[in-house]
């Protein structure tokens, strides 16, 4: 037991020990980086708010409500000084992941040693036996399919998304109570004296797992399914003896009706919980996300669906075509009956008629048959809330909801494994165990290499390259990782296959118009950016990039239209106004300019390029007094801004206040570190000059110019003072 415990943990850890040092990627940004609910000090406003920080009730929410996930990004912030570190949210998602393995198997031992033969009748003898094979195929490890089905759960390639990405915490915690939760169901069934506090226990954790992420409350289906599949008694006769070889009924006691009865009203009770959650309104989806659910044929929509479910279980059976994001065309819908993807939909189908057929065959209707089932249901029932069936979700295919159905399809592998290898020779058991533990070392390398892709976003991104080429989504964020990553180049290239994809995308059209703003082509610039603001009129970023673009050009009233569009579209807008503000710089609108940077100011109390532009305007035109009000709150605001202190110096040194001056002059050069410029050191230069401290001002003088030895300021200024000196 101790030896099967160790090597399910280390299965289950070592492809994802060495890319814990990862970054937060894709989907952490929201969820994670820029959630309040994580980094605010209140641990009440998940519970209003939806995954990613939006109110639940309002109609913009995405209606993802997972109030307990967002709570332990809390603990995890909390516990790490607050701060975010993703290598300490990697390590809980990894460890979450271990714990889930565990019980997993235990969950497997449960369904496969404490049922089998308990309803079958063959007389004494024969169950007793069966029982006996029971016991010795536990002691021996390569035929213990519990063990098995948990050691190819443990190194499951489809699990990476959840492991690895952070947001991924929501499947993983709802995994594990969902396996909590059905073994409290089965200690129910078994229990006399404590049966119905195990219940209670079973829907509490349903209800948890629910608050984890949607698809918890799924574990109650199963727990009916578990309870109905194995409430049918099978009588096998001896044929001689009489003509019925097999029957088939379903014996349910008072007991039974009553935990289905239970399990029922707490279904019923959540989902309507659930509904008042989100104020009894469903979630607004865009075209883009599920393109099936907008489809206008029947068809379409059917034939696409089951094409995705199909998709869902190759990713199951060889995942190798694992990508972040199956949305924007990566999928191309199925129209009609000529395409060759309704062989596929066929053949799943098919697949499942001859397996539905093998299990109720009269040859094969065991107790095995018993597993078969249920481990078909483990797959099915926690799909359903992403099958499209009931309501249209907002994905087309997410591994990360693939965490609990795998735990089904292992137990399904390994059920055939077993059936596979009983009564053969020797020499192919081993043959056997050698290609089952060949799967595992595949699955492994396959999860490791995938969980590297997780690191960081440019992998990440390129890895999509592969699988969804015709996804538009996938070079956009190719294209933003290139940029961050300097390739300009190539993210210009990506930008544009992005939008040939699909000529509707705004943000690849304003992105990639903030590039060639860059590059200084300002006509094609223009173009994609007024091709942007056509097709989403409010878009404040595309109309704040415009405005910016206008005045690079010097059409100021253009630009000012167009700042002025972009905040009536977005009232909190604080870059927009500070670019306002030096738009009216340059129109030598001095009170415009400073009245926009205090609007910027106002809406981010930490804007620091609005201060610092306010503070050295208030120099610039002798505003000296008016400044001086204005420091202590600056300071308040931002002590630590390296250019606040190096523009609240030089206002000091002008009137004098050499003591004041010479400390901000310091501390701002400190804090400029590596990026300090030399005329840091030239104006703290000249502070000294003025102050009579002439060993000083030499010094500093020459720091600047061995920083920047064509710098004519301090150049002159130093031959000034080793002119007095020779007076």
């Amino acid at each position: 037991m101790a030896y099967k415990l160790l090597c399910i943990i280390s299965l289950s850890s070592l492809p994802y020990l060495f890319t814990l040092t990862g970054d937060f990627v894709f989907d952490d940004s929201e969820a994670v980086v820029k959630n309040k609910d994580v980094i605010t000090d209140s641990w009440t406003e998940p519970f209003f708010n939806d995954f990613w920080g939006a109110n639940i009730k309002s109609n913009l929410s995405h209606k993802s409500y997972r109030p307990l996930t967002i709570l332990s990004f809390r603990i995890n912030y909390w516990l790490n000084n607050k701060t975010l570190s993703a290598f300490q949210f990697k390590a809980t998602n990894l460890i979450c992941h271990v714990i889930c393995c565990i019980l997993v198997w235990k969950v497997y031992q449960s369904i496969l040693y404490k049922n089998n033969g308990a309803n079958i009748t063959y007389g004494d003898k024969t169950k007793q036996k069966l029982l006996n094979n029971i016991d010795e195929n536990k002691r021996k490890w390569w035929m213990d399919q519990a063990y098995l089905s948990s050691l190819l759960f443990a190194v499951h390639p489809v699990h990476v998304e959840a492991v690895s990405g952070v947001v991924g915490r929501a499947d993983l915690l709802a995994a594990i109570t969902f396996f909590l939760a059905f073994l409290f169901y089965k200690k129910s069934m078994t229990s006399h004296t404590y049966k119905y506090i195990y219940l209670f226990f079973t829907v509490l954790l349903s209800g948890i797992s629910m608050l984890c992420k949607e698809n918890g409350i799924t574990v109650l289906g199963f727990c009916l399914a578990y309870e109905v599949i194995f409430k049918f008694r099978i009588w096998k006769r001896d044929p001689k003896v009489t003509k019925t070889f097999l029957n088939i009924k379903l014996h349910l006691s008072m007991d039974s009706v009553i935990r289905i009865s239970i399990i029922t009203v707490a279904i019923i009770g959540l989902l309507y919980g659930r509904w008042l959650v989100m104020a009894g309104t469903k979630p607004e989806f865009k075209p883009i996300d599920n393109p099936a659910a907008f489809a206008d044929s029947l068809f379409t929509k059917v034939a696409t669906y089951n094409y995705v479910y199909f998709l869902n279980l190759l990713l199951f059976i060889w995942p190798k075509w694992l990508c972040y994001d199956w949305s924007m065309g990566c999928i191309q819908l199925v129209q009609n009956l000529t395409d060759s993807r309704i062989i596929l939909i066929a053949v799943m189908y098919l697949y499942g008629f001859l397996l539905l057929k093998s299990v109720i065959s009269r040859k094969n209707m065991t107790s095995h048959s018993r597993t078969t089932i249920l481990a078909v249901s483990l797959i099915v029932i926690p799909f359903l809330p992403a099958s499209n069936i009931f309501y249209p979700v907002g994905f087309v295919i997410a591994e990360r909801i693939l965490y609990i159905p795998s735990a089904g399809y292992c137990l399904l592998i390994v059920i055939g494994f077993r059936k596979l290898l009983t009564g053969r020779k020797l020499l192919v058991c081993k043959s056997g165990v050698l290609i089952f533990l060949l799967l595992l070392l595949v699955y492994s390398a396959r999860s490791w290499q995938r969980s590297m892709e997780w690191q960081n976003e440019y992998a990440l991104f390129v890895s999509g390259l592969k699988v969804c080429p015709l996804n538009a989504k996938v070079h956009y964020n190719v294209a933003k990782a290139a940029d961050a990553n300097h390739q300009v180049t190539w993210a210009l290239a990506e930008y544009k296959e992005a939008i040939r994809l699909y000529p509707e995308y705004y943000q690849a059209m304003n992105n990639l118009a903030n590039i060639l703003k860059n590059q200084k082509q300002f006509g094609e610039a223009e173009f994609f950016f007024r091709s942007a603001v056509k097709l989403k009129r409010d878009f404040p970023a595309a109309w704040m990039n415009l405005g910016i673009l206008l005045a690079n050009t010097n059409r100021f009233e253009e630009s000012e239209q167009a700042y002025k569009t972009a905040i009536s579209y977005r009232r909190k807008y604080p870059d927009c106004f500070y670019n306002l503000g030096n738009l009216y710089l340059e129109m030598n609108k001095t009170e415009e300019a400073i009245d926009s940077w205090f609007q910027a100011i106002n809406e981010n109390p930490k804007h620091i390029l609005a201060w610092t532009n306010v503070m050295a305007l208030m120099d610039n035109t002798g505003q000296i007094d008016r400044a001086l009000k204005v420091i202590p709150k600056v300071l308040t605001e931002l002590p630590e801004a390296p250019s606040i202190n190096f523009a609240i110096a030089n206002m000091y040194g002008k009137i004098n206040r050499y003591e004041e001056a010479e400390r901000h002059f310091i501390k701002a050069i400190k804090l400029f570190d590596t990026q300090v410029q030399a005329l840091h050191y030239a104006n703290l230069g000249v502070l000294y000059h003025r102050w009579k401290k002439n060993d000083l001002a030499e010094e500093m003088y020459k720091k600047a110019l061995k920083i920047d030895p064509k710098f004519k300021t301090a150049r002159k200024n130093l031959e000034s003072l080793f002119r007095h000196k020779n007076k």
